[in-house]
């Protein structure tokens, strides 16, 4: 199967690089058929993928203030095209792990294409996990605004516990391989104070020491 799916990408060879593509596609299982290959070809030439940082509807007044005062100071190109420098940076979040990559969005549709990162797996705007993350190198720091969505609930209006331990791995992994690479979470322990309200914004501001 592998050799028969290297002869069909052998003609856009032209079009880019393809060294990461060839590595995962032999190491395709079996089950993948030429047919849902050739399904998921046009999604080759498709757009840049869905950046789930980017506002939406759902916002509150408060996360879209937070979002533009920290968004303000990122690195922008100016109408000349030239860089203008900032303090922190945006960083895109994908609903695939695979879509960071070059390719990653054709691949995303052959490898496990069900499978989604769990803070990303809902398309409805505002319905779960709503955050975006600013990450300022030279402070060493990482900024996330977070807002629930009413699927997250736990205590009747509040949020559930376990979904504010998943922003903060997910915030604390993010920064850590911002600055040192590939990480995973070895323990993490939380002491709660109080609830906190659907619907309301967290601020996680983390550094590295």
């Amino acid at each position: 199967m592998a050799r028969r799916l290297g002869r069909i990408f052998r003609g856009f060879q032209s079009l880019g690089s393809l060294a990461f593509m060839k590595s995962e596609l032999s190491n395709l299982p079996a089950s993948v058929s030429l047919k849902s290959m050739v399904r998921a070809l046009p999604s080759l030439f498709s757009s840049n993928p869905r950046d789930f940082s980017f506002p939406n509807s759902s916002w509150g007044t408060e996360m879209r203030q937070l979002y533009e005062h920290y968004n303000s100071q990122c690195e922008a190109v100016t109408d000349g095209g030239e860089e203008q420098g900032g303090l922190w940076n945006r960083l895109p979040s994908y609903n695939r792990s695979l879509k960071y990559a070059a390719g990653g969005v054709y691949l995303s549709k052959i490898i496990q294409a069900k499978a989604r990162l769990f803070t990303r797996n809902i398309r409805d705007p505002g319905a779960a996990f709503e955050y975006v993350i600013f990450a300022n190198k030279k402070e060493q720091r990482c900024v996330c605004i977070f807002q629930a969505g009413h699927l997250l609930e736990g205590p009747p209006g509040n949020v559930h516990g376990g979904a504010i331990a998943t922003m903060i791995d997910t915030v604390t992994g993010t920064h850590a391989c911002v600055h040192s690479g590939p990480v995973m979470t070895a323990n993490l322990n939380i002491n709660y104070r109080r609830y906190k309200n659907k619907n309301q914004q967290i601020v996680h501001d983390k550094n590295i020491y």
